[in-house]
């Protein structure tokens, strides 16, 4: 393999025009652009997870700071100030064409940006304003009652402003309890329920703003405190951030004792249902700001606070009981998860739950807050702190079972933890530097009471252009769950932001009208020994891509990524290890797509992909081809001396015949392992959606997929429902 590394480094690192803002172009309208990007492996789940909260809030080009506009896709710092201070001489952007004739940015980068922003009217025509979304979906032959979910925005007078979100839950269990008598964990099992993840009210008026419910919060570098889902994060923010599983889900979540009769939802081997939908554990209590006070000659003073007593959830196998258990990293059985029994009633069939998210388990009561003093603008100072508490409070004291967090948790065990940090910016002129360093800490065992970490960040804008340099280190006693810096991939003990030192180079630019560029070079060293491997182990990632946007009809594109996790080693079939729990972090459904033991591994791979999209006649037919072979290693035995090999195939079509009628079809060949169709995945996916603008603010979209599983796995064979129909309906309404 080093041969291969050092020749494809040598390709595409002297192309160092070839980086990106985000990993790919952003060419994305609606939701289902930005899973089908995730889909195809054009971008991260983070940068899939941004885009949508950007797609579903959306940025005020009147009122945004610059960190806020810099999350637009396409963007430079450069044209950030641009935008800031055109509208800072005009009083107000009316139009957003009026910053392309100002030459602020270009027509291109308003198409790119036109789906994330929008522009609060200075005088609202009605006392009350607001936008709502339903959904839903279902699958021949479920089980169970179809999921549904319900978000509404509600804009009042007296700068009043509220919101809420309402999800059903079918497939995760009720909140478990402590039976004194059993001396024992217990839940009464799967229920169909109703959860509100979301329910806010906000006064805003001006730099003041105060928030009572749910809300996320973030600064500087993300090293300290950020729990958003922004690139650059500032202050507070208000979400109604959800995932939609595009795969079905297990329904049997259930384990049985021996002679155990099995509960109804395992009656049918290999059933699968349409999954929940899934949101994120935010914060939950009262949070306030106030932003650039003025202190005279060009200084101001932000402050930021929040207060939060929040229900959390938690993976089973995330658990250990340290009743018994001393050291949870231990491999004896006493330090594994505890049981968690089903009952109903006075009833013990003999049911225990077996890879289930545990809704509302622990609580936590977590503050802190955020100073920031700019001096004059082209530098700012900051100064962040947080601590947070987690409370057992469905376990008394001096119960038989204390639960508390495995080493692998996203959670520092032992109780209290917190993080303190200062932030620098200085902009000088076209390049901008942001340092943040922090500190941790915690209470958990064998931590030595939490660690350092440092990330520094440059940018270098000239026009058209932008070249980026990540540099960081984190010890590894750094550890953070509201921490959410870049970093690698790999985890070490449920943390990505730990025991890493390394250096990341993004360059984004167009050397002429017709070619664009991008490319993200990453290297990063193990600094010390620990389960994510031996200390010095050097890892690499290099993404370049190239599209022609000389022709209007017709555009191509080409890019190459490539992981070496562990230079030093180049055999076949060797992966590093971590067990998947480390990866169930933050939704309430984080195991409804692994049907048994599943081990991640994160391994070396190459893959190489091109995309056409064709636009003959602009709204009324469009179409786009995609496709990708990816060459991996795999831990299986058959793939001792040679790369898996992966093929991925998209085409679609889209039709806007009328103005209030829209047309999709999407279909996707997927072959995993095209050597052995009896290991793994091959499948046919297609999908139809029709949406309907019957007035002014109103959207309408169904949709019907049809799921065809290809392979010869006896996995396949035994699935319920197979092929998969699916029905999906989405209804927008705004006033």
């Amino acid at each position: 393999m080093r041969p291969v590394v050092v020749f494809v480094a040598s390709l595409f690192v002297p192309a160092l025009a070839f980086g990106a803002i985000y990993e790919s172009v952003v060419d994305a309208d609606d939701e289902e652009e930005i899973f089908a990007m995730y889909q195809r492996g054009d971008i991260s789940l983070d940068t899939a997870d941004t885009l949508l909260e950007l797609l579903r809030e959306g940025v005020d080009l009147n009122s945004a700071p610059r960190e806020k506009l810099y999350d637009l896709p396409g963007l430079t710092y450069a044209d950030c100030d641009k935008i800031i201070l055109y509208r800072t001489q005009k009083g107000r952007i009316e139009d957003p064409t009026e910053l392309v004739g100002a030459e602020a940015i270009t027509a291109e980068q308003l198409i790119g940006i036109a789906p994330y922003i929008r522009l609060e009217e200075a005088k609202s025509k009605l006392p009350v304003s607001g936008k709502f979304r339903a959904l839903s979906q279902y699958t021949l032959q479920d089980p169970v009652a179809p999921p549904a979910l319900l978000t509404a925005r509600l804009k009042g007078p007296l700068d009043l402003s509220a919101g809420f979100m309402l999800a059903t839950s079918r497939l995760d269990p009720v909140r478990p309890t402590y039976d004194a008598v059993g001396q024992r964990l217990v839940t009464e099992g799967l229920k169909y329920r109703l959860d509100a993840p979301r329910l806010f009210l906000q006064w805003q008026n001006a730099n003041r703003r105060v928030i009572v419910g749910t809300y996320s919060i973030g600064f500087a570098e993300r090293l300290t405190l950020d729990n958003t889902r922004r690139t650059t994060p500032r202050g507070l923010y208000l979400t109604d951030d959800f995932r939609r599983s595009q795969d079905l889900s297990t329904l049997c979540r259930t384990t049985l004792d021996s002679g155990a009769p099995p509960p109804p939802e395992c009656m049918t081997a290999g059933q699968r249902v349409t999954a929940d939908y899934s949101t994120r554990d935010v914060f939950r209590g009262v949070a306030g700001s106030i932003e650039n006070l003025e202190l005279g000659d060009q200084r101001t003073l932000s402050l930021y606070g929040f207060l939060s007593y929040q229900s959390r959830s938690v993976y089973q196998y995330d658990l250990y009981d340290r009743a018994i258990c001393n050291d949870p990293s231990s491999s004896s059985g006493d330090c594994s998860s505890p049981r968690f029994s089903i009952v109903q009633g006075q009833n013990d069939p003999g049911w225990r739950l077996r890879y289930s998210t545990l809704p509302g388990f622990f609580d936590e009561l977590a503050g802190g807050g955020h100073v920031d003093f700019k001096p004059s603008f082209p530098l700012r100072f900051g100064l962040t702190g947080y601590g947070s508490v987690p409370f057992f409070n469905t376990v008394p004291a001096g119960a038989a079972v204390q639960p508390d967090f495995q080493d692998t948790a996203r959670y520092p065990n032992g109780g209290a933890f917190g993080a303190v940090g200062v932030d620098a910016q200085a902009v000088v002129g076209d390049i901008n530097l942001h340092l943040e360093v922090s500190r941790s800490f915690d209470r958990a065992v064998n931590n030595q009471g939490g660690g350092w970490a440092a990330l520094q960040r440059s940018t270098y804008s000239p026009k058209g252009h932008e070249l980026e340099l990540v540099l960081r280190y984190y010890d590894n006693h750094f550890l953070n769950p509201y921490a959410r810096p870049f970093s690698g991939p790999d985890e070490d003990a449920g943390q990505r932001a730990r025991n890493e030192a390394g250096a990341r180079l993004r360059y984004f630019g167009k050397f002429s009208r017709d070619w664009q560029f991008r490319t993200t070079l990453d290297f990063w060293v193990l600094p010390y020994t620990s389960r994510a491997g031996a200390a010095g182990t050097a890892n690499l990632t290099l993404l370049t891509r190239v599209d022609f946007t000389g022709w209007k009809q017709f555009k191509p594109a080409l890019w190459f990524r490539l992981a070496d996790r562990n230079l030093a080693v180049s055999q076949r079939g060797v992966c590093q290890q971590t067990d998947i729990s480390m990866l169930m972090v933050e939704t309430l459904d984080t195991s409804q797509d692994f049907d048994g033991n599943v081990t991640y591994f994160t391994c070396d791979g190459y893959r190489i992909a091109q995309r056409i999209d064709v636009r003959p006649a602009e709204k009324l037919i469009s179409f786009s081809e995609q496709a990708s072979v990816t060459w991996r290693d795999d831990i299986s035995s058959a793939y001792n001396d040679k790369f898996r090999v992966d093929l991925q195939v998209w085409f679609e079509a889209r039709s806007q015949p009328v103005d209030w009628l829209s047309l999709r079809l999407r279909t996707r060949y997927l072959n995993q392992g095209i050597d052995n169709p009896a290991s793994y995945e091959e499948n046919l996916w297609t999908y139809l959606e029709a949406a309907w603008l019957p007035i002014r603010g109103t959207r309408v979209a169904l949709r019907y997929d049809l799921f065809v599983w290809l392979d010869q796995r006896s996995s396949t064979a035994a699935r319920i429902p197979s092929p998969e129909h699916r029905f999906l309906v989405d209804l927008r309404t705004s006033f």
